[in-house]
């Protein structure tokens, strides 16, 4: 390789920040991730008509909802029968927890049997706030009023608040044989984020029109819409001439800095974009050149999310600030060098940052 090449910054492309992956417990679910890529391939990983102790399941209604609105492919996973149902989930999502490319997980039969419903939304909370690359869509019990929802819901804390969306109410869509029925919004929202993505970018809020949507459960005042609101609820309305849209782009979380849905989708992209930038130094020593190269990668990514109006700022300065610093990592009796990048995004007004560190051994 010539002493050009060798100098010349790696580019750091911009990953997929919308990928899907819908976890369940009906019988016939995959026990182990599969990926299927379009509604054709459905019928072989999800079996029409699944139930489970006489309740039906929805995650092929979330499946079908998300391709229907401009989704690509995802991954489904299916939980072990006749476990504990919250341990069931724990453990269907340490499965997807190596599949990188997911950024978005829903969990359809959340609600299948109510008293596991919090135990579950916590679990697919925790694991997407674990990994720090992942968003939960969960969404609100069916038949809920309003004036029952009390409080943010599912009681998450910190971190876990950070990486979780709710949606409300639940919509009505049409069966293959023509028959209406009741379904979580969750997996038509994902298809809204996926389409979102390919038209406006990552940093846009899925606040849009729903396809394939004939109504939704229950109509809300502007009122009862900002009192959910203010509890971290997104709500779905119905205006004539646009249908019924998603008109809340929120976390659940308390904290200014990573209540707006878009912030943490576009953290969330960043972080795995810049990560996976970086490894490709591992094989090489832990030198200034090498820190250079690293350092002008990010930010040569940065300012194209920059120029694409995903961060705030008159200038690049306003907009993110790079430092690419060495370190040392001992691991037994062996010292590796290690990179690393602390970067900081002016996600929500200029010059104001929000910070994330990427470190990467090298030299290895």
């Amino acid at each position: 390789m010539s002493h050009q090449l060798l100098n010349e910054p790696p580019v750091i492309p911009h990953l997929r920040a919308s990928v899907t992956a819908f976890v369940g417990d009906a019988p016939g679910l995959p026990p182990e991730p599969a990926f299927v890529r379009h509604p054709r391939e459905l019928s072989g990983t999800v079996p029409p008509g699944s139930t489970c102790e006489n309740a039906p399941s929805f995650v092929r209604d979330a499946v079908l909802g998300h391709f229907r609105n401009g989704g690509g492919g995802v991954w489904i996973v299916g939980t072990a029968p006749d476990a504990d149902r919250v341990a069931a989930y724990r453990s269907a999502l340490a499965e997807l927890a190596p599949i990188a490319e997911i950024t978005l997980v829903v969990a359809p039969d959340l609600w299948r049997v109510e008293a596991d419903a919090h135990g579950i939304a916590q679990a697919v909370a925790e694991h997407c706030g674990h990994l720090g690359d992942r968003v939960a869509l969960l969404h609100t019990r069916q038949g809920l009023a309003p004036a029952e929802v009390t409080g943010r819901p599912f009681r998450l804390a910190e971190p876990a608040a950070r990486f979780a969306a709710v949606y409300y109410p639940w919509i009505v869509v049409t069966d293959a044989d023509g028959t209406q029925r009741p379904v979580p919004p969750s997996g038509h929202v994902s298809g809204l984020c996926c389409r979102l993505e390919a038209e406006q970018g990552v940093h846009t809020a899925p606040t849009s029109a729903l396809l394939t949507v004939l109504e939704h459960e229950r109509e809300l005042s502007d009122a009862e819409q900002a009192a959910l609101g203010d509890l971290g609820v997104n709500c779905l309305r119905f205006f004539p001439g646009e249908g019924t849209r998603v008109v809340g782009a929120r976390t659940l979380s308390t904290e200014p800095d990573w209540m707006q849905l878009s912030v943490r989708r576009l953290v969330n992209h960043a972080r795995a974009a810049l990560g996976q930038g970086i490894r490709r130094a591992a094989s090489e020593p832990a030198d200034a050149p090498v820190r250079t190269r690293v350092h002008r990668s990010a930010t040569a990514f940065l300012t194209d999310l920059w120029h694409r109006g995903a961060l705030h700022g008159r200038s690049a300065d306003e907009a993110f600030r790079v430092v690419c610093d060495a370190g040392d990592s001992t691991s037994g009796d062996t010292v590796h060098g290690m990179v690393t990048l602390d970067v900081g995004l002016a996600v929500v007004r200029p010059a104001e940052f929000i910070y994330f560190r990427i470190q990467q051994p090298v030299g290895l």
